[in-house]
């Protein structure tokens, strides 16, 4: 537990600076997709690549990077805009631009909002999702893009009292707008312009104010944003987005789910009028959220249920001493990325352009029995297949066959209380573990299940062995308790 030492051992505006620091160089691609990233193969879609063995060794990997990110928000901020500008790998056709699009989300994660909107709007992924290549003027005015650009990504279909922000009109000019952008040459290292030919160069008028034709479509792209985010609700928008992640949502998070009245306006309002004045800095905005007094309120600490991503990759990381390397740790993320997809949540494949729709969707009937086992699954172990490639062109699966394994001992005596203190060893895990303290009957459910029945003074010299099983009984005994869900 070296980073939680480390955050309380230093102050709040100390833990926020770390949370806040961007990574200083991005990781590299795992092993095969950097393969993948080097073959001139256009396009990849006819070339006889598995789609399916890249995009499981993106998720393992990005959980990895999920495990691994230490104190900082990169990786939770790279998921959050995984979600808001979503794309599914399904219907994007090369899976290196599914690739470099989530490396575009990482980059930016913790800077500015409207030039990530922009590098967006112009990425490969997205111009192949929502079809913007083929936006032509000539050929057939493609409004997919403009549509969710205002309804999702920026200023929202309406504002938190159901007044619309735009209209059919306004989408069918920032069509006009965006027309012309494609890629020219290789699929993979092909670049990304706006060509003339099929470029819209007349005059376009969006929520009233005129946009300037112009031979070059990077100009009126400018103008465009200029003009979206000049509107307050835009401000207000992303804002909502971003309490609702970090903090407490009563309903769904979808893009016309009201918030209260309360927190609209002495909440959302002024964190949205500190964006604005900050010129769009994402970090700028969280570090006022983080340091709020409302962020400590005790009415909405463990307000929120775990997503699958988070009880999955969450257990991990709470877990991490006992993580082990090498194939080890790769048959856990491969547990956890599969897992996460049974649950209703495959990374890189959102169900839809609105993204997940997080909080209460979440538990069901059949969900959280799931999750259960699930956490069961991670703590005794699991058989997992990983398929892996040797080169660009699929010509046979590698079949990678293990358990998962995680060295609960290694976790447990990082606590003094394990030597000949199972009590509170029981009180520190759940501590540990729990988003809330537990209450006295829990503590008693929880180390019933680590003494077994037996005497709490044999405990100092039963065998590792011993010890180790009734460990993993605590540890999935303290996972099947509602408190777990939360975080």
């Amino acid at each position: 537990m070296p980073e939680l030492q480390s955050a309380t051992e230093s102050t709040m505006n100390g833990v926020v600076d770390q949370l806040l620091t961007p990574a200083e160089n991005l990781p590299g691609p795992p092993r095969f997709v950097n393969e993948w990233l080097k073959a001139n193969i256009v396009p990849w879609n006819f070339a006889g690549i598995n789609p399916g063995v890249f995009y499981n060794e993106m998720r393992r990997w990005w959980c990895g990077l999920m495990l691994h990110s230490g104190i900082s928000l990169t990786e939770r901020m790279t998921l959050f805009w995984h979600n808001h500008f979503a794309t599914n790998e399904a219907a994007v056709q090369d899976g290196r631009f599914v690739y470099q699009h989530n490396q575009l989300l990482r980059r930016h994660a913790l800077g500015n909002f409207k030039e990530l909107v922009r590098l967006v709007t112009i990425d490969k992924a997205m111009l192949d999702f929502l079809d913007g290549r083929f936006n032509k003027k000539d050929y057939r005015l493609q409004e997919n893009y403009a549509r969710e650009l205002q309804e999702l990504f920026t200023i929202g279909i309406a504002d938190n009292n159901g007044n619309p922000n735009y209209t059919q009109q306004d989408v069918v000019e920032a069509a006009r707008t965006l027309t012309g952008w494609d890629w020219l040459g290789d699929h993979n290292a092909g670049v990304v312009c706006n060509i003339l030919s099929g470029h819209d160069i007349t005059n376009k008028t969006v929520y009233g104010k005129t946009i300037t034709g112009n031979i070059n479509g990077g100009p009126e792209l400018a103008a465009l944003l200029d003009i979206i985010f000049e509107k307050e609700e835009t401000a207000r928008y992303v804002i909502r987005k971003l309490y609702r992640f970090f903090v407490y949502t009563d309903s769904p998070l979808t893009p016309v789910a009201p918030i209260s009245s309360e927190v609209e306006e002495g909440i959302i309002a002024p964190l949205a009028a500190a964006f604005r004045q900050s010129g769009w800095e994402i970090s700028t905005v969280l570090r006022t959220l983080l340091t709020s007094q409302h962020f400590y309120d005790p009415e909405i600490i463990a307000a929120q249920i775990k997503s699958p991503v988070d009880h999955l990759v969450g257990t991990a990381r709470a877990l991490r001493t006992a993580v082990i390397g090498g194939d080890q740790f790769d048959y856990l993320m491969q547990a956890i990325q599969l897992r996460a997809t049974r649950l209703g949540m495959e990374l890189l494949a959102p169900p839809g352009v609105q993204g997940w729709q997080f909080y209460r969707p979440w538990i069901s009937t059949s969900t959280l029995p799931q999750r259960r086992a699930d956490t069961d699954a991670l703590i005794d172990g699991t058989d997992v297949t990983i398929v892996d490639m040797l080169n660009p062109i699929f010509t046979g699966p590698i079949y990678r066959n293990g358990t998962t394994k995680l060295n609960v001992l290694a976790y447990a005596k990082q606590f003094a209380s394990f030597a000949d203190d199972p009590e509170q060893l029981t009180a520190d895990i759940a501590e540990h573990l729990l988003a809330y303290p537990a209450s006295p009957k829990t503590l008693g459910k929880l180390r019933d299940a680590l003494l077994q029945g037996q005497p709490a003074y044999e405990w100092a010299s039963a065998s590792e062995q011993v010890k180790e099983t009734r460990l993993r009984s605590l540890l999935k005994t303290v996972m099947r308790t509602p408190n777990y869900q939360l975080i």
